[in-house]
């Protein structure tokens, strides 16, 4: 037979083989696009909050995550969601960040198995940033901690992220910048940022796009940008080498408002230096872009301004710049024919002419700076200002060259500028001032080398707006130079109902505006009529809880934005004070005198006195602000014979303090001294209160107090609701929150009564009452049932005479819960069957009575032996206390030696960077910081070390003490 011919199998079509292959893998793209998000997500996340927790020292919450490849494959993102950032330490509760959405994007084979994930995009949408710098230069966003810090198993262990970023963008940000060090500040609203780039690239060219709605900067209390809109477009040229980073600017455009420039040039970091050349290109502004850095134009009219004229601006920052040297600049612009005027206005602003410019060659000597003003002109309606001004010698010995001509009538700026509805001025503004010299001269009070002469004067001036509730009129104001000092000679107004006159002197100006030196002033404040309330806006109906005695210290309020009223560091001004009558929230203040002394960032009030409310007021105190976040008062009072209802009802404090204030008629003399810490808001923090006092009344009534009101229901004596109080002595304290009264003794309706306790702020009560009640004030029927129980008592033992009911019957009472809703407990029950002779325990003291008589006999036969060996053990107690505290005072007296090392180190590391600081500003400014955290440090140290010592100084005495104890 032949073999059987083999079946041939028909091979597939590569083209099927294609699809079949094509989708197993579109299907396993599909899992794993499913998948990975599910299983590597809480890995991930424990990832994320391992690094944060381990290299920062901030609180970081992350409310919600998520992770998902759907849109950026086939990298894979990574959303965090309301994010926040909290400081722990100095900055402990301040969200250094609030950040809605925190987006990354990584590689997906660095999340299924690399060991470290490479960031290549970061974008942050809608979040908040609050930078803080305090005045000793502790700065909130120090938040990571250095490696030398972290735990052993963490120092060598590499991050589980790295930064390749390729593009990132900010959307929607709003940021403050408060640098209380460096007197910086910055607030941007709604920043947008984008920036794309490959940066893992040693050469890139990078793109940024930047939108500001709101920009405002002020350094050193000048303000150089006060929400200024702003644009940003720049590309930058990116060189990234072993010892160096170069940044070139290619295309780039700027906008501040409606001010456009340019940027040419770049910047470089070496090894030991940064070296720059970088030139500004304004050549197309014109004199209406130039105006639109000014707020006073840009917010008032701008749109339907004509501004002409020529307008040359320049400005270049070349050189070198490192621990030594500065880079050299120049700067210029000049403006020249040109004019303002505003469309539906007669008059025009004409020939305004600037020449300005600063220079500086570049170096260590700043002091070769130069700053010009060679003119400064303006026309208008027939008024006319000019001013030049010439410096030089800015750090070692200023020469300032500068005068000032103006002549304005103050009625025709309504023809030049636009007013807001119902602003009108009237008025003659005159101004001739000169002033040139070296500060040397003045130092050597050589006052014929220097010259200084000249007035600021002002005659006939009102001025009116809606927005004040009267017109403010100077009848006259005359300011006059010399070169010792700045003096006020006549300042005579009136605002409404009030008038008040000042005169007064500023020596010293020339060393502050060079040197930061003290500015010194004295001026004088007189007043026949001051209304309060007319010049505040506030009618006398107005309500009561405006007041608060909280401000008393210092007329200072808070900005718009919560912040405090902050007293200058480097001012000494007295202020001298006599105003004959006062209106305040319709109160009638009269013959008020007292002196007001700001000085070191303190403001003191001294010897305030006056009279009001019925009777006399005295102030004194002080109003901190040297922790610019925190500050304080210190403050105190004597009142005498004040009407309490008066106080209560325009003085909410009172109700804090006193709230059974509100409910009494009469009148109260009064002493206090208190300490607290204030809010932003200059609000008290109740829970920083401390201090004390005294009050006295001959006599108050009282009705609808709560308190009492529930006492006499308790006690079935219905009269304590409604009483009158005579002859009242008591001293009270502030702890922990909390008015705390000594014992001190009443007369209740007749009952003599002994009350102690507390109010708490927040209006908790705990008191404390010991009343000896009359017998004739019990209840009938209570008397009635005490009289049954005495003769049952006397039926069974005739022969101790227990005696009647006492004519005084001492009941405690307990009241506790709030002010408006107490809570009274009363032993009155008890002790009325006491007092009634109760059987059991009346033959009890009856016994114990006999007992005791007896022991009293030994004990007198055994006390005169134990006498004398008393005296033997009490000399060797002695002994070793003496021993005990010998040995503590040479712990104490070592520390001492070790904590004056400390702050002599302190010491010399100041010295030491005042030192390297030499003459270079920038160096001596951050000097200032360092000494600051040097001598604080050192301070903490010595402290420390102190403490430590007086803790080991008690511990021997308390072990002596001990030991001797168990000598008996």
């Amino acid at each position: 037979m032949a073999a059987k011919e083999k079946k041939v199998k028909k091979k597939k079509s590569w083209f099927r083989r294609i699809l079949k292959w094509t989708g197993y893998t579109i299907l396993f793209l599909i899992a794993a696009i499913i998948i990975i998000p599910i299983v590597f997500k809480d890995e991930i996340k424990e990832m994320v909050l391992d690094e944060v927790n381990t290299m920062l020292k901030a609180d970081v919450e992350i409310k919600d995550f998520d992770l998902t490849f759907l849109s950026t494959f086939p990298n894979v993102t990574i959303q965090l969601y309301d994010v926040s950032v909290t400081g722990r330490t100095e900055y402990k509760g301040v969200k250094l960040a609030e950040i809605k959405q925190i987006e990354a994007h990584v590689g997906l084979w660095d999340v299924i198995g690399g060991d470290q994930i490479e960031i290549d995009e970061v974008h942050i949408t809608d979040a908040t940033f609050d930078v803080r710098v305090s005045p000793d230069g502790k700065a909130n966003y120090d938040i990571v901690i250095p490696t030398d810090q972290l735990p052993e198993d963490k120092q060598a262990e590499p991050s589980n992220f790295k930064l390749s970023l390729q593009e990132y963008s900010l959307s929607n940000i709003n940021l403050v910048y408060d640098d209380q060090a460096g007197d910086m500040y910055a607030k941007i609203k709604n920043l947008n940022h984008t920036g794309s780039g490959d940066l893992t690239e040693k050469v890139v060219d990078f793109v940024t796009s930047t939108t500001m709605d709101e920009l405002t900067y002020e350094m050193e209390g000048l303000s150089y940008l006060s929400k200024v809109k702003t644009k940003a477009d720049a590309t930058l040229l990116m060189e990234f080498g072993e010892t160096n980073s170069k940044f070139t600017l290619k295309e780039n455009n700027f906008e501040l408002n409606n001010f456009h420039f340019g940027i040419d040039g770049f910047y470089e970091m070496l090894a030991d230096h940064d070296q720059m050349d970088l030139k500004l290109n304004a050549k197309e502004i014109t004199f209406k872009d130039l105006l639109s850095l000014v707020p006073s134009f840009y917010q008032s009219g701008y749109e339907s301004m004509i501004a002409k004229g020529n307008v040359q601006m320049g400005g270049e920052v070349k050189g070198r710049m490192d621990d030594k040297n500065m880079p050299g600049w120049d700067f210029g612009l000049n403006v020249n024919k040109a004019k303002i005027q505003y469309q539906g206005l007669p008059g025009a602003i004409s020939n305004i002419t600037i020449k300005a410019g600063s220079k500086f060659a570049g170096g260590e000597n700043l002091d070769k700076m130069t700053l010009d003003v060679d003119k400064f002109h303006a026309d208008f309606v027939g008024n006319v200002i000019d001013a030049r001004l010439k410096m030089r010698n800015p750090l070692t010995d200023p020469l300032l060259d500068s005068k000032l001509l103006a002549k304005i009538n103050l009625a025709t700026l309504g023809k030049v500028m636009p007013l807001a509805e119902g602003e009108s001025y009237k008025g003659k503004l005159n101004a001739d001032v000169v002033v040139n010299g070296r500060m040397s001269a003045l130092e050597r009070e050589d006052y014929e080398a220097f010259k200084a002469l000249g007035t600021l004067e002002l005659f006939d001036m009102l001025y009116k707006s809606k927005d004040l509730a009267e017109d403010v009129a100077i009848s006259s104001m005359v300011f006059r130079f010399s070169p010792k000092n700045l003096a006020l000679e006549k300042l005579n107004a009136t605002m409404g109902k009030s008038d008040f006159a000042m005169t007064g002197t500023i020596d010293n100006y020339m060393g502050y505006i060079f040197r930061d030196e003290l500015l010194k002033g004295d001026f004088t404040f007189n007043s026949n009529n001051l209304d309060l309330d007319q010049l505040m806006g506030a009618s006398t109906s107005s309500a009561p809880a405006a007041a608060s005695t909280s401000s008393a210290p210092a007329a200072a309020t808070s900005s718009e934005e919560g912040e405090p009223f902050l007293i200058p560091e480097n001012v000494d001004f007295n202020l001298n004070t006599s105003i004959k009558k006062i209106k305040y929230n319709g109160i009638d203040v009269n013959n008020v005198s007292g002196n007001v002394n700001m000085k070191e960032e303190v403001a003191s009030l001294n010897n305030m006195t006056m009279q009001t409310m019925g009777g006399t007021v005295g102030l004194k105190g002080s109003y901190n602000t040297k922790d610019h976040n925190k500050p304080g008062i210190d403050f105190g009072y004597n009142l005498k014979d004040i009407d309490i209802q008066t106080l209560a009802k325009n003085f909410v404090s009172i109700d804090k303090l006193a709230p059974i204030a509100k409910y009494t008629k009469g009148k109260i003399s009064s002493n206090l001294e208190m300490k607290s810490s204030l809010t932003k808001g200059l609000e008290p923090i109740y829970s920083s209160l401390t201090g004390g006092g005294d009050l006295f009344t001959n006599m108050v009534t009282v009705s609808g107090f709560e308190p009492l009101t529930k006492l006499g229901e308790e006690l079935k004596i219905s009269k304590l609701a409604n009483q009158t109080i005579k002859d009242v002595k008591a001293k009270f304290k502030f702890t922990d929150g909390k008015v705390v009264l000594s014992p001190f003794n009443v007369m209740l309706s007749g009952i003599d009564t002994r009350v102690e306790g507390s109010t708490s702020f927040e209006q908790a009560i705990d008191y404390k009452m010991t009343m000896n009640i009359p017998k004739e004030m019990i209840p009938a029927g209570m008397i009635k049932l005490a009289e049954q129980g005495l003769s049952k008592v006397n039926g069974v033992v005739p022969k101790l005479n227990l005696g009647s009911i006492p004519d005084v019957i001492p009941v405690k009472a307990l009241v506790g819960g709030t002010v408006l809703k107490p809570k009274i407990t009363t032993d009155f029950k008890e002790s009325l069957l006491k007092a009634t002779g109760n059987l059991k325990d009346n033959l009890v003291d009856k016994g114990k009575e006999l007992v005791d008589k007896a022991k009293d006999s030994i004990k007198g036969i055994v006390n005169d032996k134990v006498e004398e060996v008393k005296e033997d053990l009490n000399a060797k107690k002695q002994e070793i206390l003496d021993k005990g505290q010998k040995e503590a005072d040479k712990v104490k007296a070592e520390a001492k030696k070790l904590a004056d090392q400390a702050r002599q180190e302190g010491e010399n590391a100041c010295d030491a960077a005042y030192k390297e600081a030499g003459s270079n500003p920038i160096k001596k400014k951050a000097a200032d910081v360092t000494c600051k955290q040097a001598k604080k440090t050192a301070e903490n140290k010595a402290k420390k070390i102190e403490d430590e010592a007086q803790k080991k100084a008690d511990g021997v005495m308390s072990d002596a003490r001990e030991r001797a104890d168990k000598i008996k």
